[in-house]
């Protein structure tokens, strides 16, 4: 009878303090959630250059978030090694809200392209939103006899050679995506890799190669210009820079579905609560009139999307690309 008496009283005891436990927990989070932030001024890293499309679009937002935080934002770039430097700062960064990075899609890919990568873009990242989705566009000479993704595989074919193309950069997702058509279509091709879109542009103007991949925003000038021909955009819907060319699913190429975003990322180890806050407030920022204006000109589909879906996002991205790399064999070092 005493024995029993004492096991009620352990599991009594036991029951208790697994309340208390998780009473203490939840007040943690809720303590964590109605906690002053920020409280000093807040760090994003940008890992590119300064200049071009995802500095302006960083600036613009964050400008409008400090406002509404009350709290100075400094946009700090720090590029190299295709943005693993920037992105690596972060990742070793503390967890508190003040240390951000604003990056594209490079960072679920680029890890898979060295073979010693200083960070995992899914264990030491928290997402905190997806800010914008990005367009590259499958463009052709005039002088190549296709209008269609299908066409242009028969016109491949027919050179009985590997048939060059550009790329904006060795593991770009401009060259990815082409290797992924190359593979899915039976393709024997060569990349031609170029130091950024610029001298691409340039030497597909002037003839030095017949296609490849660019962004709809540096496309469209030259397509309405009848000086490139279009054939597909990458990624789950039209461009809005493009609206009357059919993206890769709609041409009969599913497997080139690769799109590109923008997004938002703390430190791994960020408390939920602070990451859900944050998340809230840039993209509120999101709905801004300056912001979406900013945004629109480069040709951008703005989302802003929850920590939750972001993450399952970026996942499910990651081993898109990481499988395109290996089948492909692409290497930086």
């Amino acid at each position: 009878m005493h024995e029993n008496r004492r096991r009620a009283l352990r599991h009594l005891g036991g029951t208790l303090a697994a309340s208390a436990f998780g009473g203490l927990t939840a007040g943690l989070a809720r303590a964590q959630a109605a906690a002053p932030f920020p409280t000093r001024p807040v760090r994003v890293i940008y890992p590119f250059n300064p200049g071009g499309m995802g500095d302006a679009v960083v600036r613009s937002l964050f400008n409008t978030v400090g406002r509404a935080w009350g709290q100075s934002v400094v946009v700090e770039n720090r590029p190299g090694a295709g943005g693993l430097i920037g992105a690596d700062q972060v990742a070793k960064a503390d967890p508190d809200g003040h240390t951000l990075l604003f990056t594209f899609t490079a960072l679920v890919q680029v890890p898979s392209l060295v073979s010693k990568p200083p960070f995992d873009p899914i264990r030491d990242f928290a997402p905190i939103s997806e800010l914008a989705t990005t367009h590259v566009v499958l463009v052709v000479k005039p002088e190549i006899p296709a209008r269609t993704v299908k066409e242009f595989v028969s016109y491949v074919k027919s050179q009985g050679r590997a048939f060059p193309y550009g790329t904006y950069g060795i593991g770009s997702t401009g060259h990815l995506l082409m290797e992924i058509l190359a593979k899915q279509a039976g393709l024997d091709m060569s990349a031609v890799a170029y130091k950024g879109e610029a001298p691409l542009l340039t030497d597909m103007l002037g003839g030095q190669v017949a296609a490849g991949f660019l962004s709809s925003t540096t496309a469209q000038q030259y397509v309405r210009a009848g000086k490139l021909r279009p054939l597909a955009v990458a990624g789950d819907d039209r461009s809005p820079l493009l609206p009357d060319v059919p993206n890769f699913s709609e041409s009969g190429y599913p497997q080139v579905e690769g799109s590109g975003w923008l997004g938002l990322f703390a430190p791994a180890k960020t408390p939920k609560p602070l990451v859900e806050r944050i998340s809230a407030d840039v993209n509120r920022a999101l709905t801004k009139p300056e912001v979406r204006k900013k945004m629109e000109e480069y040709g951008l589909v703005v989302r802003g999307t929850t920590p939750a879906a972001f993450t399952e996002a970026v996942r499910r991205q990651h081993a898109y690309w990481a499988n395109a790399i290996r089948s492909s064999n692409i290497r930086l070092d």
